[in-house]
């Protein structure tokens, strides 16, 4: 018998669902205010599994779930809703746990949050806010996704999803990764090491959703700002730590990029009196870009998959080499 860790929102949705399990896992959930509650009983357990999700990580539940899992005495199983691994956090839990898997399946949410913000860029959503709040009948000129060339750092899940859906709409890509490997959704591939000030001024827009690690700290920065064209956007979605963030602020100043869109900071929360919330050439959202019903349905379906897979001793979907954790702690 396993206890089985759950926000309590992530139990009430798929309660009936667990069901089946019941003669195999204890719920324990955890509110919002950090109660611990067993809805269906004590029960003498062996071990722990558990699922952190987005109801976990943006609610007033994470303490006290972080304080479940490492107060735990063994932890078999744990099914994160994250891509990454350099949490800190997560690292522990990486550590501690048995068997980890990983999610993707917010690529999709995440990819449209970055069609939001070219299509806001590009097509000029600033002044067409500003006529209609003056309530001026004006020719507002913008720009089509299709003429336009993005590149893009980090072209696993999210990258590839960008690309498909700038494909579809015509636009010129170049994927950035290590893998030299041929995508559909790229015009080209490109090895970080091969990316030249040239490669990134030619384009209109660079998208960075490449993991944090020792190569990729301030990948961003005032060199790189200066390399951009005028008139182009930048955008984030990876980690906040990917860039200078005061090299940044001093680059949108200097018209090196003319604007940037990002959903990931350094520190987060960031602090009420970070330039970056008031700066005109930023548009800032809160590490909410995979926040969608759709998203958040995905990854229930994965974690009963993986529950079932688990319980059954069959195989993990996004199963995590335990070596991934032990090389992020060098």
């Amino acid at each position: 018998m396993y206890e089985c860790l759950l926000h309590h929102e992530t139990f009430s949705r798929l309660e009936a669902r667990l069901k089946p399990f019941s003669d195999r896992i204890s719920p324990v959930t955890v509110s919002d205010s950090g109660e611990i509650g067993r809805p269906w009983g004590e029960a003498a357990c062996d071990a722990l599994i558990a699922h952190g999700n987005a109801d976990v990580w943006f609610s007033g539940a994470a303490r006290a779930f972080g304080k479940y899992l490492y107060a735990a005495d063994r932890l078999d199983f744990f099914q994160s809703s994250a891509a990454g691994l350099e949490n800190p956090f997560l690292q522990k839990i990486g550590e501690k746990a048995q068997a980890y898997t990983s999610s993707h399946v917010q690529s999709d949410a995440i990819a449209d949050w970055v069609l939001w913000a070219g299509y806001d860029w590009f097509g000029n959503g600033a002044a067409r806010r500003a006529a209609q709040a003056a309530k001026e009948w004006r020719n507002v000129h913008f720009r089509e996704i299709q003429s336009t060339h993005w590149l893009i750092y980090g072209f696993g899940h999210i990258g590839e999803a960008v690309g498909r859906r700038l494909k579809g709409l015509g636009a010129h890509v170049t994927g950035v990764r290590r893998s030299d490997q041929v995508s559909p959704f790229a015009d080209r591939i490109v090895h970080p090491n091969d990316v030249s000030a040239d490669e990134i001024g030619q384009a209109d827009a660079v998208l960075l959703c490449c993991p944090h690690t020792e190569e990729t700290e301030n990948l961003a920065d005032a060199d790189f700002f200066a390399a951009m064209k005028e008139g182009s956007l930048f955008s984030n979605v990876g980690r906040g730590a990917l860039v200078d963030e005061a090299a940044l602020l001093k680059a949108l100043d200097a018209g090196r990029p003319a604007h940037a869109t990002i959903d990931v900071t350094r520190e987060e929360p960031l602090p009420a009196d970070h330039p970056l919330w008031t700066h005109p050439g930023v548009t800032l959202t809160a590490h909410t870009s995979a926040l969608t019903s759709e998203s958040r349905k995905r990854n229930d379906e994965l974690f009963l998959e993986n529950l079932s897979a688990f319980l059954n001793g069959e195989p993990l979907r996004n199963l995590v080499d335990a070596k991934a954790f032990a090389d992020q702690s060098v």
